[in-house]
C-alpha cells in the first residue's frame, strides 16, 4: 500500500495536474494507494501524525510516496514521529529537486513513478538534526526546536538567500516563466550585496578541533552534494557514510565570492582561499549575532548558535 502526500501548490500550484497524469500508472499497475493533498504542514500535519499511528496501531510498514520539492520532503520529516518501519519514496516536482539530483531519482514525474512501481531500489541514508538557540534576542535562552534534514542545513548567506526565495515570491515567478533553477542564483546575487561579515566559532567533532571564524559569511553542511537548485557545495558528500561535508567561507571578498559562484556548480569552489572544506561526524557553530538558519532550504527562525550532527542510514528511503 503506497500513502501518497501531494503538495498541490509544487512547481506554481501544479502539483494536482501532475498527480492526475501519474495516477492512471498507479491504477493500471493495480497497486494499492490512498492519496492525501497537504500544502501547509502546520495545518496538514495532523494528516501525516494520523497515517503514522495507524500503521503503527496495525504493525505495519509506512511506504509514504511524497510528491513535492525539497521543501515538502523536509515539512513530512518534521511529522513523523519514528523512522522505525517506515519507508520513504519521492516524486520530485520541485523547483530545485537536490534531493533527486544526488539520489539519482528520475526528474520525469511519470518515469519516477514507473520505475518506483516496476524496478524499485532500496536505500538507507543518514538523517541529519539540527539544534538550534538565539540567546542574544532576550535574557536568557529563546529555543527553537530542532529540524531534521536531508540534503543540507546551513547558517548565514546561503540560509539567508532560502528566506528571501521562499518569502518574496521571486521562487514562484521563476517557476511560472520556467526558469525555477534560476531562483536562487538571482536572490544570491541580490543577498550578496548586502551580505554583512561577523565573528564566531567552529567547533569539529564535539570538540576536537575548535577553529575561530573572521569575516564569516555562512557555513553549510552537506549530506547530499548538492543545494539551492544545483551547487555542488557538497562535491564529496556521501549520503550514508555518516559524515556532513562542510563548507565555509570566510575572509573572502564579496568580488571574490561573485567570480566563485561557478565553481560551486562543478564543485571546484575549495580551489578559492577562504572558501575551507572539512569532513565530520558533528560540528557547532557560534555567531556574534543571530543568522538566518536553514534546513533543506526551510527556514523558520534566526539563531547565534547551532548544533548539527548525523543519524547514519537513519531513513529507508525506495525510488
Amino acid at each position: 500500500m503506497y500513502e501518497i502526500i501531494v503538495n498541490p501548490g509544487a512547481r506554481s500550484s501544479r502539483g494536482v495536474k501532475i498527480w492526475n497524469k501519474v495516477e492512471p500508472i498507479f491504477r493500471d499497475a493495480g497497486v494499492s494507494y490512498n492519496v492525501h493533498f497537504t500544502e501547509k504542514f502546520n495545518e496538514g500535519g495532523g494528516i501525516i501524525s494520523g497515517i503514522c499511528k495507524e500503521y503503527k496501531d496495525k504493525g505495519q510498514t509506512l511506504h509514504l510516496v511524497i510528491m513535492g520539492g525539497d521543501g515538502t520532503v523536509n515539512g513530512i520529516l518534521q511529522k513523523i514521529p519514528s523512522f522505525e518501519d517506515v519507508i520513504i519514496s519521492v516524486i520530485p516536482i520541485g523547483s530545485s529537486n537536490d534531493l533527486a539530483r544526488d539520489i539519482g531519482i528520475n526528474t520525469n514525474p511519470e518515469e519516477a513513478v514507473r520505475h518506483l512501481i516496476n524496478s524499485p531500489v532500496s536505500i538507507h541514508v543518514d538523517l541529519g538534526h539540527v539544534h538550534q538557540e538565539n540567546k542574544l534576542v532576550r535574557s536568557g535562552a529563546m529555543d527553537i526546536p530542532d529540524r531534521l534534514f536531508l540534503v543540507s542545513t546551513g547558517i548565514g548567506y546561503d540560509a539567508a538567500i532560502c528566506e528571501e526565495a521562499m518569502s518574496s515570491g521571486i521562487k514562484n515567478f521563476f517557476n511560472k516563466i520556467g526558469l525555477g533553477k534560476l531562483t536562487y542564483l538571482g536572490v544570491a546575487l541580490k543577498q550578496l550585496m548586502g551580505a554583512r561579515y561577523i565573528t564566531g566559532e567552529l567547533t569539529l567533532n564535539n570538540g576536537e578541533n575548535i577553529i575561530p571564524l573572521e569575516k564569516l559569511l555562512f557555513i553549510t553542511g552537506m549530506n547530499h552534494k548538492y543545494e539551492g537548485g544545483g551547487f555542488m557545495f557538497g562535491p564529496e558528500a556521501n549520503n550514508h557514510d555518516g559524515l556532513l561535508e562542510l563548507c565555509a567561507v570566510t575572509k573572502i571578498s564579496k568580488l571574490k565570492i561573485l567570480f566563485s559562484l561557478p565553481k560551486a556548480y562543478n564543485g571546484s569552489h575549495f580551489e578559492v582561499d577562504g572558501i575551507d572544506h572539512y569532513r565530520v561526524r558533528s560540528y557547532t557553530v557560534r555567531v556574534s549575532e543571530p543568522l538566518y538558519v536553514h534546513a533543506d532550504g526551510e527556514v523558520d527562525a534566526k539563531a547565534d548558535f547551532i548544533s548539527v550532527y548525523l543519524d547514519q542510514e537513519a531513513l529507508h528511503m525506495m525510488y
